[in-house]
């Protein structure tokens, strides 16, 4: 056998091999696996319970559980009607482990014959057939290409940025805007003030006042599905905060000018004060700073593998998020604009008895006249002192004294002497740290803090800290969001269109090797074992370039199937051409290769043509079809022609290529 035979058998086989290993990777480094900590846990009961029962079976195990002391991180529920799942909040291994002695422990006490626990299937790491120390293990060899969110099911969330102009107006405070709040059944009573005043407005004519106004100049109130664009809120009852979607200053300056006119013509000899105007508009380079913060949030989150994020148009950001578990919690997540502030309760407002310990602070008191007021009336009045941007990336979960969880935090270098200054100035005053407007904590300054460190609090459990830990470290939205699509694609569904597409991709090859064989005879065979390493090179190309498979992609997959093997029919049937007419095999092989050749390349070159204008002007799921189409294309030239003529013309130069019939040519009739 000449050498180059010995070299091109040698680089199938190389190739085979090499595909198998990046495809489905049996031979790998050991995966950690999981999560960081463990600690998800099922027992099973001697005896199932009725349907009905399941609630109150869950709940009786939560009760003995939590009065152990252990918190939980989510509520305890039955799988089946004999199964419960307990999850705990273990911050470390080794609490997990103390964990689950003490929940065993609790409900064998209480529970006869209940037998566990057991790891939850989804819960459980890859276990390697055979491991070499830490370095390398060996797998049960399993596809590694990423599949994406109509096969493997998750969230398909569509964020649109938003911009927002926040306008605030004053008046004096013996001079409210509105008449006082009284209970329904309150008696009449004069409204007016000692100085003879009376507010010629309630809290509800005057929010529908003003956005009547804005209408009437031309100001957009909803949006095409119905979402209200223009927010009104009385924050006190000398306070007005208006909100619009005014894209730009001049706009946001026209709105105000509306509302100010409004309020000066309504209430004659009041003096309005027009405070400074927030502002957030939608930049040429919003939605990408939006992308960024979006995609740090998400590789922090130990759950989430794989996001697919796009930037779509100037406003929008595509999150496509495969096999997500908790949806809801991830698009919280997302639109939360994460804007920590550290605000001074004015002197005048505490909170009410025992408030702090509910961690209630949606109510407080106000001492000058002793009524009960909302938070957000205390939020507008309060001083915004410093921010989440004032923040060191470091923050972390830390076990609170209440055996909950607490997230400590860290002033940057250049605040942390301002941040000293201020609490040594405020020392008994209350400091309250607000994220997206809502109050976690309002503590009393007792001394002047040092070293720039403090700690949120809130009664949050292993989850809530997290993402609260999560967000401050990733950093604030630069604009709101909201949300203008959310899907969902269940798993169940996924599985089904793997099965379904697996089932059709087998009949397609199974059909395409038994019509190469029947048609061709020994080239078909070959064509079929080119055809095998085909599909194994096209899997490991879309591993290496990362690429994530969608169901597009698997209609692009099985249709170029197709196409490695349009290449052999149109060489083999020069082949048998050239067989016809005399030739040897050596030279019937070469001269339908040849001849073969450039029609080979313009069909296949017009079809790659078509792929990369699908790439650039298609959706997500056009670009997934046209990525694996034209990746299958240039895998199949290779195959069928390159591969194909080194295995035909290795058995051509053996004593089958004497047996005119295996090639599909029939003998010769002599005239």
């Amino acid at each position: 056998m000449p050498d180059r035979y010995r070299f091109w058998i040698m680089t199938i086989i190389a190739l085979f091999i090499g595909s198998f290993l990046v495809g489905f990777a049996p031979v790998r480094r050991p995966d950690a696996g999981g999560f960081a900590v463990q600690s998800k846990f099922r027992y099973e009961f001697a005896q199932p319970v009725a349907t009905e029962q399941e609630a109150a079976r869950a709940a009786k195990v939560q009760e003995l559980v939590e009065a152990a002391g252990i918190t939980l991180m989510e509520d305890v529920r039955m799988v089946d009607s004999a199964v419960v799942e307990v999850y705990t909040a273990a911050p470390t291994d080794e609490q997990a482990r103390a964990h689950e002695q003490l929940v065993t422990k609790t409900l064998q006490e209480n529970f006869e014959g209940i037998s566990g626990p057991q790891v939850p299937p989804a819960a459980r790491t890859e276990r390697p057939l055979w491991q070499v120390l830490d370095f390398v293990a060996v797998y049960p060899p399993r596809p590694q290409i990423k599949l994406g969110l109509d096969l493997q099911g998750g969230a398909h969330v569509v964020l649109r940025c938003l911009p927002q102009a926040t306008m605030y107006f004053a008046s004096p405070e013996d001079k409210p805007l509105v008449k006082p709040d009284k209970p329904a059944d309150a008696e009449e009573e004069t409204t007016g003030t000692t100085s003879g005043y009376e507010p010629p407005e309630t809290r509800t004519s005057l929010v529908d006042k003003v956005k009547a106004t804005l209408a009437r100049a031309g100001v957009p109130v909803q949006d095409e599905q119905g979402n209200e664009l223009i927010d009104v809120q009385v924050a006190a009852p000398y306070l007005l905060v208006v909100r619009t979607r005014a894209n730009d200053k001049d706009t946001a300056d026209k709105h105000q000018k509306i509302v100010e006119d409004f309020l000066n013509a309504n209430y004659p000899g009041v003096v309005i004060e027009v405070r400074e105007m927030e502002t957030v508009f939608v930049g040429p380079q919003t939605a990408a700073k939006v992308k960024n913060i979006v995609d740090r949030r998400l590789y922090q989150m130990s759950d989430i593998r794989e996001p697919v994020i796009q930037q779509q148009g100037a406003d929008q950001i595509i999150v496509e998020l495969p096999g997500v578990k908790d949806p809801e919690r991830v698009t919280k997540i997302l639109k939360s604009t994460a804007q920590l502030e550290f605000r001074l309760i004015p002197p005048r407002y505490s909170l009410p008895e025992g408030a702090a310990a509910r961690d209630d602070y949606s109510q407080w008191t106000d001492q000058t006249s002793g009524e009960i007021v909302a938070w957000d009336r205390v939020y507008n009045e309060a001083t915004l002192e410093f921010s989440g941007a004032d923040l060191k990336s470091n923050a972390r979960v830390v076990p609170g004294q209440a055996m909950d969880f607490v997230v400590a935090f860290e002033m940057r270098d250049e605040k942390k002497t301002p941040f000293y200054d201020f609490t040594r100035r405020n020392v008994k005053k209350i400091m309250a740290i607000v994220l997206d407007q809502e109050c976690q904590m309002a503590p009393v300054i007792q001394s002047a803090i040092t070293g720039g460190r403090g700690e949120i609090t809130g009664n949050f459990n292993a989850q809530e800290a997290g993402d609260l830990a999560l967000l401050l470290n990733a950093g604030a939205l630069p604009v709101p969001l909201e949300i203008a699509e959310n899907r969902t694609v269940s798993a169940t569904l996924g599985q089904d269109t793997i099965h379904r597409s697996l089932v059709a991709g087998g009949i397609a090859f199974g059909c395409v090797i038994l019509f190469m064989i029947g048609f061709y005879r020994l080239p078909g065979m070959l064509a079929g074992v080119a055809l095998i390493l085909y599909v194994l090179l096209i899997l490991a190309v879309l591993v290496v370039v990362g690429a994530t498979l969608t169901l597009p992609g698997v209609a692009g997959l099985i249709l170029s199937i197709g196409f490695a093997v349009d290449a052999n029919v149109i060489i083999f049937e020069r082949l048998k051409e050239e067989l016809w007419a005399g030739r040897t095999m050596r030279s019937a092989v070469e001269a339908g290769f040849d001849r073969a050749w450039t029609a080979i390349l313009d069909a296949n070159v017009t079809t790659m043509i078509v792929a990369a204008v699908l790439y650039f002007l298609g959706t997500s799921l056009i670009k997934s079809f046209a990525v694996v189409l034209f990746l299958g294309i240039c895998a199949s030239l290779f195959t069928a022609v390159t591969v194909t003529r080194w295995l035909v013309t290795i058995v051509g130069h053996t004593s089958l290529s004497q047996n005119l019939a295996l090639y599909g040519v029939a003998p010769r009739q002599e005239k």
